[in-house]
């Protein structure tokens, strides 16, 4: 009789467990659900972005987290999870050119698209300031997209995310204006914080993997050199190498930074010709795994970049 009570048992605990994976695994890879919309949104900064105007409002989340957004292109079971929300928040053409190519209406989709920057002034990439459209170069490859790392430019995207989250979604509206202002008023502060450190650091110069940091060097009256060009993937020539060892030397730079998610080999050869060393530096275009927030996860970028300044 034991016997028989011990073997029901165990099919009713083996029934449990198999309804529970059952369930974990329909929900894998999915958001969870909640009130309010369903937003989407393109990459970490992003995402970070519409979580500080969103609040617990709605549900957020990420189509690319595990790596960085350059040449990226969304799969069709990713494409089909952005038309399936009621929103999707992206940054930039310049940088995710594929989402300028999604049509709602095509898709008999209720999505509505919102390009964060739209309307911000970008910077062209040094060296392609004098350089049109059509000149051999396809307009979004004339634009620096990396505003994400200045705070100023930060709070500037916020406020035109609230504003249209606000249009979208009128009965939050002044939910989104007010985390906007709070936003603004962090980055402001973060921006007081920094400036009389950088202003004393002993050396203005800094040399990164790829040219992310333009708009933050710009902010704090400082300079980058990028072995890479706009995106990591591109890689320096020969000249261009032999170029910016000499740099390295003539500036007596004594830090090259390398990023989380690329391989730092072309970093590692400078430093090991010129004396230099290797440290991180995250331009925070993958998720940095971590429970801080995109100031947070900024401000600790900016005290290492500030602490290397001052050696």
């Amino acid at each position: 009789m034991k016997r028989r009570k011990m073997k029901v048992l165990g099919l009713l605990f083996l029934s449990f467990f198999l309804l529970v994976a059952c369930a974990s695994q329909g929900n894998a890879g999915k958001p969870p659900s909640k009130k309010g919309l369903k937003i989407v949104t393109s990459f970490y900064p992003i995402y970070a972005l519409v979580k500080e105007i969103s609040g617990d409002q709605n549900d957020i989340w990420m189509v690319q987290s595990g790596a960085g957004i350059h040449d990226y292109e969304p799969s069709t079971k990713e494409v089909a999870q952005i038309y399936d929300a009621d929103v999707f928040v992206y940054h930039s053409q310049t940088l995710e050119s594929w989402a300028g190519r999604l049509d709602p209406n095509l898709q008999g989709s209720k999505l509505q698209v919102i390009e964060g920057s739209q309307g911000m002034n970008l910077d062209k990439v040094a060296g392609l300031e004098d350089v049109e459209a059509g000149q051999g170069k396809e307009a979004q490859h004339l634009y620096d997209p990396h505003t994400w790392l200045d705070p100023e430019k930060i709070a500037e995207e916020g406020k035109i995310i609230a504003q249209r989250l606000g249009e979208i979604d009128p009965k939050n509206k002044e939910l989104y204006q007010a985390n906007a202002q709070k936003l603004e008023k962090r980055c402001e502060e973060l921006v007081a914080r920094y400036q009389p450190v950088f202003d004393k650091a002993k050396q203005k110069i800094f040399v990164t993997q790829h040219t992310a940091f333009s708009y933050l060097a710009k902010r704090f009256g400082l300079k980058q050199l990028g072995i890479a060009g706009i995106s990591p993937e591109q890689e320096p020539t020969a000249r261009q190498l032999a170029e910016i060892q000499q740099f390295v030397k003539d500036y007596q730079v004594k830090t090259i930074f390398v990023e989380k998610h690329t391989s730092s080999k072309v970093a590692d050869s400078i430093a090991k010709a010129t004396g230099a060393r290797v440290k991180v530096l995250d331009p925070l275009e993958a998720d940095p795994q971590n429970d801080k927030d995109l100031l947070a996860n900024l401000e600790e970028n900016m005290a290492s970049l500030a602490k290397e300044l001052e050696e």
